[in-house]
């Protein structure tokens, strides 16, 4: 203990100087050893002794998160993918957001139909992406290498990175509210909190103290590998869509004999304004999960199977349609409670306090265990989706500095407080304008991505290319000029939409319509301009017969690649709490029965 001790103090001692902060250069299958390595170190944390064995609990991550996945980790299957966006797509954002579509004057079976689009456009390009990671077996942040150039790549990573610090953000937030509900339920004189916050800032005394409380207990969950919190993620497997349909169910119950009027209601939405509108919350549903369709190569590359990213194409329409209907109805079924004064509440935590619940025992019971439910979804989502996610981007980027563990400690700290979700969270209207703001970069992205793959190369990458910044993808000094010309084309005509979607008193004339179809719109282009300037300027240094696989050139059977394979194979991941494998509930499963054997 004492030596741990003062490693720990040395450690400290040299954190005071930059140079301090260097991570160990590891070693990698792939990257030249006259290049600083794409990844940082592991989990270890520098001055403790002794394997990553012995301290599980930090070495939750390997040193080859950025290296192909070996055969013997490439255990996703269909059902795999399926049980992740079962737990990811029931959540309280997922249930904003849809309800939100009422919010702007739709009705409930408008609002799942516009879910169900969105959700199959948006899995269009999450497939064609997943199938690419499947192939490669590389996380997103050096695919993506390929097709935007070593440096320019920098710039999809950041954007995606920037986003998951926004959602953590916003789940947080709302995770504070859950906890404000919680605390209401226990003592109800916590409903008087004094506030001493302006007015202006948006945000009460007792909501921030939630909003601290709730980051607080989230915390150390993110340090933990997801792993070691299994029982969390089947929680909220069983309960969340429980206490969905309970809370929709409440809401058909009080809306009475108004509740099969209000399922009648017939369409509001007529001629060109009405076409646009509905295409807007197109464009929401679209947004909320633009980001999974960029780094979702950082979950396929677990599969063995490219089929397996298949049942993408139905897992995520179908769930986040079933999340629509859910949300949907609720917002419709509130408009003629008397209790919420005949506007439609899009938020669940609203239709639990002004609902009446907190008014009661057995209303305040209710109350404490969905809030506690929609909370522990929020933390959940942010675990996986968000925190992991981000980390590895930050790494990538800044890989003699950060790893993973600094990585999710930068995105609890910095990522969440730096932005201000519950003006976000304002109002429907200020929800459906950020979800589409965001997407109009992120959906150019995914759409090079997956056009470069399939279209342009064919599917012909060379893995070990991925790694050296002075091979094959290096294109005019570190930029595909195809890619960037893509994005110039794809992003700059929805700028005046999105400016006019945040200050609506901006005339923009009739530019704001694109900005209807954003995602559509930022999609087709990106693809169009990116496969026509790769074939009218084609890079051949870039272009190769046959594609060049990991396993292949560790191997020895790729010509031109010897060098590599006598090189050490890829890092065996170790089952004592190190491996970096995205914890799902089969994967959980399987890893618990190895580490038993």
């Amino acid at each position: 203990m004492g030596g741990k001790l003062q490693a720990v103090k040395a450690d400290l001692k040299a954190k005071r100087r930059l140079s301090g902060w260097v991570l160990p250069k590891p070693e990698s299958a792939f990257t030249p050893d006259t290049h600083w390595s794409n990844y940082g170190q592991s989990g270890v944390r520098a001055g403790f002794e002794g394997s990553p064995a012995d301290h599980s609990s930090l070495a939750f991550f390997t040193r080859s998160d950025m290296e192909p996945v070996p055969l013997a980790h490439q255990t996703w299957t269909g059902w795999t993918f399926a049980a992740y966006w079962f737990s990811d797509l029931v959540n309280a954002g997922s249930w904003t957001q849809i309800s939100s579509f009422v919010g702007l004057g739709m009705t409930w079976w408008e609002g799942v139909l516009a879910t169900f689009i969105g959700g199959f456009l948006i899995a269009i390009a999450i497939v064609f992406n997943g199938i690419a990671g499947a192939r490669l077996h590389t996380p997103f942040a050096v695919s993506s290498r390929a097709a935007f150039g070593y440096y320019l790549s920098r710039f999809a990573v950041v954007s995606r990175m920037v986003i998951a610090w926004f959602w953590f953000s916003i789940n947080t937030y709302q995770g504070g509210i859950a906890i404000r509900i919680c605390l209401t339920a226990i003592w109800p004189s916590f409903a008087h909190f004094k506030n001493r916050l302006p007015l202006s800032g948006g945000v009460t005394s007792s909501e921030m103290l939630c909003f601290f409380l709730f980051w607080l207990f989230q915390f150390p969950m993110i340090l933990i590998h997801p792993r070691r919190l299994r029982p969390l993620f089947l929680i909220k497997a069983v309960t969340l869509p429980v206490v969905a349909i309970a809370m929709m169910g409440w809401c058909i119950h009080q809306a009475g004999d108004r509740a099969s009027e209000v399922m009648r209601t017939p369409s509001t939405l007529k001629g060109l304004d009405g076409f646009f509108l509905f295409m807007t919350a197109v464009t929401s549903a679209q947004g909320i999960w633009s980001t999974m369709a960029i780094n979702i190569g950082d979950f396929s590359r677990y599969s063995r199977k490219e089929s397996s990213a298949m049942v993408q194409l139905i897992a995520v329409p179908g769930l986040f349609t079933i999340t629509a209907l859910f949300g949907a109805v609720s917002a419709n079924m509130t408009m003629v409670i008397p209790r919420y004064g005949g506007v439609a509440t899009f938020q669940p935590f609203d239709v639990i306090e002004k609902g009446g619940w907190l008014e009661s025992h057995g209303g305040r019971a209710a109350a404490f265990f969905c809030s506690a439910a929609w909370a522990l979804g929020s933390m959940t989502t942010n675990i996986t989706a968000n925190s992991v996610s981000s980390a590895n981007d930050l790494a990538s980027l800044f890989p003699k500095w950060i790893n993973i563990l600094r990585g999710q400690l930068f995105c609890a700290i910095v990522g969440c407080y730096a932005f201000v979700p519950w003006r976000v969270l304002s109002s429907a209207t200020s929800f459906v304008s950020f979800m589409g703001a965001y997407s109009i970069v992120l959906s150019p992205i995914a759409a090079i991505l997956a056009a470069d793959f399939f279209l342009v190369k064919k599917g012909k990458y060379s893995v070990p290319d991925l790694y050296d910044f002075s091979g094959r993808y290096q294109y005019f000094h570190g930029f595909n000029l195809a890619a960037l010309g893509a994005l110039l084309f794809s992003i700059p005509p929805n700028l005046p939409g999105m400016v006019h979607a945040l200050n609506s008193s901006i005339d923009i004339g009739n530019a704001k319509y694109i900005f209807c179809v954003a995602n559509i719109f930022g999609m087709v282009v990106a693809v169009g301009a990116h496969v026509g300037i790769s074939k009218l300027f084609p890079d051949r240094a870039s272009l190769i017969s046959e594609a060049i696989f990991a396993q292949d050139v560790l191997e020895g059977r790729v010509p031109g690649y010897e060098h590599l394979a006598q090189r050490d194979a890829l890092p065996t991941i170790s089952a004592s709490g190190s491996d970096s494998v995205p914890a799902t509930p089969s994967s959980l499963e399987d890893e618990e029965k190895k580490e038993t054997a």
